[in-house]
């Protein structure tokens, strides 16, 4: 990882935009983004003529094999910000930046106290577009995060069989990526059956899954700081025709969005594609989320396909393409794969099979 040209490339845009000398990133994303190291304490000053971690006794080990590069120092976390303070006394009395997006309400209240609140800058948007464009050394972390989903999938796929509860399956792909690699889970494993599938965000439970159920599996892991994210939505015995139907919708809008899917497009005219194809089949009610959202070293970024996403989505743009349609009731369908764009279309990342499995 180049931590090194990231923050030359972030001072320089930092000095175009002239809103401030320094910069102090107090989040654990943006620490390991600029300089790779991934302890929970620490803050990363960065300006013009160094760039200094500070975290405690904890990390001093870590610090300096992970960022060897960068000057370190161990202070308690009582006593960091005012070392912040002695390290800035050559930055006259103008604004510092600072990563307000992520830092917390508790180190804001004490970078207040100690810079003055008027001379806070947040810089997060800088910092952000920044990180929404991957180099090549990050779309192959993403890469290896999805394959490790792709793994834990196909052995939850061969295990499921009806009366085995959500828990039971969340826990196959939770413990298979575990055993592939991976750090953690991204997020909550999302695991929903039958009626349950009609709530987009319906974490595992203890219901048991019956034959002829739609079953919704989203869930990711984190590998090397990265995140992965899919959605596969399978069946359990032979489904309804009806679910057979939303499901070959389902697909079809995803397949129609992966198409349109290349840098310079605007995030929302993607994202209206799915609407409007829902729309024309008499189902646009039931699609109530954004099309998609960026991965990275969190698991939603940007930019984004939504309607808030005016502009342009750049090449090395990681980004989830996931339609879904949700009958109270009756259930859900969703299909989400992560792909990378490029100028003359996109990389899919997730590569588990998309027919509908019957189980």
């Amino acid at each position: 990882m180049d931590h090194q040209g990231r923050r030359a490339r972030f001072l320089a845009k930092m000095a175009q935009a002239g809103r401030a000398a320094a910069m102090i990133i107090t989040s654990y994303e943006n620490r390991r983004y600029f300089s790779g190291f991934s302890g929970s304490f620490g803050y990363l000053l960065i300006t013009p003529s160094r760039t200094v971690l500070l975290t405690d006794s904890r990390y001093t080990q870590q610090a300096q094999e992970e960022a060897p590069d960068i000057l370190h120092k161990k202070v308690g976390g009582l006593t960091a910000i005012a070392e912040l303070a002695k390290l800035l006394q050559d930055v006259d009395d103008g604004p510092i930046g600072f990563d307000g997006r992520l830092a917390d309400y508790p180190t804001y209240v004490a970078l207040a106290a100690q810079f003055g609140a008027d001379r806070l800058v947040d810089l997060s948007d800088i910092v952000d577009a920044q990180r929404g464009v991957k180099d090549a050394d990050e779309i192959a972390l993403l890469a290896q995060a999805e394959a490790i989903g792709d793994a834990a999938f196909q052995v939850a796929c061969e295990r499921m069989r009806a009366g085995m509860t959500e828990v039971e399956v969340a826990l196959i792909l939770e413990t298979e990526m575990r055993r592939r690699g991976a750090q953690s889970t991204s997020f909550d494993t999302i695991v929903a059956s039958g009626a349950r599938g009609a709530l987009p965000h319906g974490l595992a439970s203890g219901k048991k899954m019956a034959e002829g159920d739609l079953v919704v599996m989203d869930f990711g892991c984190k590998f090397n700081g990265y995140c992965s994210d899919m959605t596969r939505t399978v069946a359990i015995g032979q489904p309804s025709a009806g679910l057979q139907d939303l499901y070959a919708l389902v697909l079809k809008a995803q397949k129609v969005c992966l198409d349109a899917a290349r840098a310079g497009v605007i995030g929302a005219e993607v994202h209206q594609i799915a609407v409007d194809l829902f729309s024309d089949a008499g189902m646009g009610a039931y699609f109530g989320h954004g099309l998609g959202h960026s991965v990275g070293l969190e698991i939603h970024e940007k930019p984004v396909f939504s309607p808030a996403q005016q502009s342009a989505l750049p090449a090395g743009t990681v980004i989830t393409v996931e339609p879904g349609l949700y009958l109270p009731g009756q259930g859900g369908v969703r299909i989400e794969d992560v792909i990378a764009l490029t100028d003359d279309g996109c990389l899919n990342l997730t590569h588990s099979p998309k027919e509908l499995l019957i189980l």
